[in-house]
């Protein structure tokens, strides 16, 4: 099955692509980057929707797993599937011969999380952790910050992933399961890994979960921090936030960044506006973070350019491990440390304790 892109012999192999469910990570965060990139074709779709049909009339839709993973000309199959399934759908994919990315949580604990890796050494395919808020514009610009000094050395990190959703609407099944399930796995996965990508392995972990709403069986909200030998990191999520306060703040020993607002790319994803058009990504300059810094003895403050959004980036390097042998931006071993934090964190809240990593 094609969608009007061939492979050619004198130039890159093009990649055939099949995704497993077809819900909001499906539809939104996958399927539109692969349509778009060149390198990749929409090859097959698992779903028991009609709704993928109607977008993609020219991919072959099937309701079967199995008939995915019979597929010779698959090459890489994407997991969007719930999150108890993740490990099932990818250890069997990379069985079945195929590349792997799967949705984040990487799995649901880290048991399924080593094992994963360990299949996918066996079976000589890869498997990559899809964590792509490493692209957002606000984390790019605070990445940009961090290396340029102009905060000097960061002391105090605090992010959080706001909402403001009283009642169990969205993903309702998220908060209907003890594995897997609850604002911490769904959020804070996000901010774990960004704030792990800037900063290193924590040396502990201390955490508050809180079970808030009707009918929810897990966490809806939390406060973490990563404990750092002279660095505090604060990590929030709230189902409870009609006023969202800064998306960031992060204060160093030469000034300080602050940010309101959220990364554009899903906003504009729901509104289907493609990947690579004109805008895409970029956020207007009214929602632009204020930076105060007086690194060489200069005080400046005022509002800094955010950094365009780019979860292409993430596909991209996909494409150029598999087919040019680049490194991993985000390798699984990576998605293993952040499902261990919140094992941890998980732990600590029970036993009301700072948990140290091993």
């Amino acid at each position: 099955m094609q969608t009007g892109k061939t492979r050619s012999e004198k130039e890159k192999p093009l990649l055939n692509v099949g995704i497993v469910g077809f819900g909001l990570s499906g539809q939104v965060f996958h399927a539109p980057f692969i349509e778009v990139n060149p390198h990749f074709n929409l090859h097959t779709i698992v779903t028991t929707g009609t709704l993928a049909g109607e977008k993609y009339p020219l991919v072959k839709i099937t309701p079967s797993f199995d008939v995915l993973l019979a597929e010779p000309e698959i090459d890489i199959v994407i997991v969007c599937s719930p999150n108890a399934l993740h490990f099932q759908h990818a250890s069997a994919a990379l069985q079945a011969g195929k590349h792997v990315i799967v949705e984040k949580p990487f799995t649901v604990n880290s048991t399924e999380a080593r094992n994963l890796v360990d299949i996918s050494h066996k079976s000589g395919k890869l498997v990559f952790p899809f964590h792509n808020r490493r692209w957002d514009s606000d984390f790019l610009t605070i990445k940009y910050l961090i290396a340029q000094g102009l905060l000097g050395k960061v002391v105090d990190y605090e992010s959080r992933f706001d909402r403001f959703t009283p009642s169990i609407k969205r993903a309702g099944w998220k908060y209907q399961q003890k594995e897997g399930g609850g604002t911490l796995f769904d959020l804070g996965i996000h901010l774990i890994d960004q704030a792990v990508s800037l900063f290193g392995p924590p040396e502990g972990v201390f955490c508050r979960l809180f079970n808030q709403r009707e009918g929810s069986i897990t966490d809806d909200s939390f406060d973490l921090k990563l404990v750092y030998p002279d660095l505090d990191v604060t990590l929030k999520a709230s189902v409870f936030v009609k006023e969202p306060g800064p998306r960031f703040q992060v204060h160093g020993t030469q000034g300080s960044f602050v940010k309101y607002g959220l990364d554009s790319q899903e906003a504009q994803l729901k509104l289907n506006t493609k990947p690579g058009s004109k805008g895409f990504g970029i956020e207007p300059a009214s929602q632009r973070g204020i930076l105060n810094t007086g690194l060489l003895g200069k005080e400046f403050r005022g509002r800094y350019k955010t950094s365009p959004g780019d979860y292409m980036e993430f596909f991209n390097n996909v494409y150029s491990v598999i087919t040019d042998g680049s490194e991993m931006i985000i390798k699984p071993e990576d998605a293993l440390l952040n499902i261990r934090i919140i094992e941890a964190a998980r732990k600590s809240d029970q036993e009301k304790r700072i948990i140290q990593l091993e």
